[in-house]
């Protein structure tokens, strides 16, 4: 996800550009008339100042998670040209570098940035600022992607979930979560099921419901951009630390090591002290609740022998 690496390009320049609140006060006009909403598990976005290419485009793209507008949406997404050309600049010498995601928080107000966007979130008021360098794209798909990334973690924490860098994969009506650094597995796990139910390959969203957890699959964030086969929520049956090895096993995770490898697998919100506590008691309830292992497997379809004996 944020680890990708970019390449850099020969520029000239290569001063970055900080978006504060007098570059979002000038933000006027939008890209056009039209909406869009999103129902993401129990979050509802709406897209707002859409042209009718990127109004189309992403209908098609984020089916089937686009949704008839309600009254009061999780959050308001206006989107805006950005009058640049890049917030932050590659590096010169043409070598590889991380992602990278700027942030910045003053009272409830949350300002993240990066190449390609500049965002900003009011959460009291439950509204977003996006500008966006291109009308479409990689750069526009990249930057919205990356800021409604943020933007569901953020939100499905205050409902009690966490979105968690793990791959989905439903099988007998009850999703098994696969997680882990990159590199990992993840997506190979998908590739390696190919008759079942894939919510994620890369981002799984885990929500509260009553007093266990479902997993359900986001319309972003797929390693090979194909949308998830299903916005529905399924009970949560394993939760699984991939290591790729010659053998196939699987044992219990437990306690502290638990607590720890599932932590390192939340993007965005341990960064800030009051975030990471509540990610942290989500954890702990998850953990609760639902059986976590570390698995390990080969790349063939038979570590689903270990991962479903558990239930028999």
């Amino acid at each position: 996800m944020l680890s990708t690496q970019i390449s850099g390009e020969q520029t000239s320049v290569l001063v970055d550009t900080a978006p504060d609140d007098r570059y979002f006060s000038r933000l006027r006009g939008t890209f056009g008339p039209f909406s869009l909403t999103l129902r993401i598990g129990p979050l509802e976005m709406r897209l707002d100042g859409l042209s009718e290419l990127q109004s189309d485009g992403l209908r098609r793209r984020f089916s089937p998670f686009a949704a008839e507008a309600s009254p009061r949406p999780d959050v308001q997404v206006t989107l805006h040209p950005a009058g640049v050309d890049q917030f932050l600049r590659l590096r010169r010498d043409g070598s590889c570098e991380t992602y990278r995601l700027e942030s910045r928080r003053t009272g409830s107000r949350l300002t993240l940035w990066s190449y390609e966007f500049a965002g900003r979130l009011d959460s009291t008021e439950g509204r977003a600022s996006l500008a966006l360098v291109e009308e479409s794209g990689d750069l526009f798909d990249r930057g919205l992607e990356n800021f409604l990334r943020v933007l569901t973690a953020f939100y499905i924490l205050e409902q009690g979930g966490v979105l968690l860098h793990a791959s989905g994969v439903v099988r007998g009506g009850a999703a098994h979560l696969f997680f882990g650094p990159s590199g990992r597995g993840k997506t190979t796990v998908t590739h390696l099921s190919p008759e079942d139910v894939v919510l994620s390959d890369d981002l799984s969203l885990v929500v509260r419901k009553g007093d266990g957890f479902e997993a359900a699959g986001i319309p972003f964030g797929m390693a090979h951009h194909r949308v998830p086969d299903s916005r529905d929520s399924f009970p949560i049956a394993s939760l699984n630390s991939l290591i790729q090895s010659r053998e196939v096993k699987r044992e219990s995770l437990t306690g502290a090591r638990a607590l720890a490898e599932l932590s390192a697998s939340l993007p965005f919100v341990m960064q800030e002290t009051r975030q990471s506590s509540q990610a942290l008691e989500v954890i702990e309830r998850l953990l609760a609740a639902v059986p976590a292992y570390r698995l390990w497997f080969r790349k063939d379809p038979s570590f689903w022998m270990v991962v479903e004996a558990e239930g028999r």
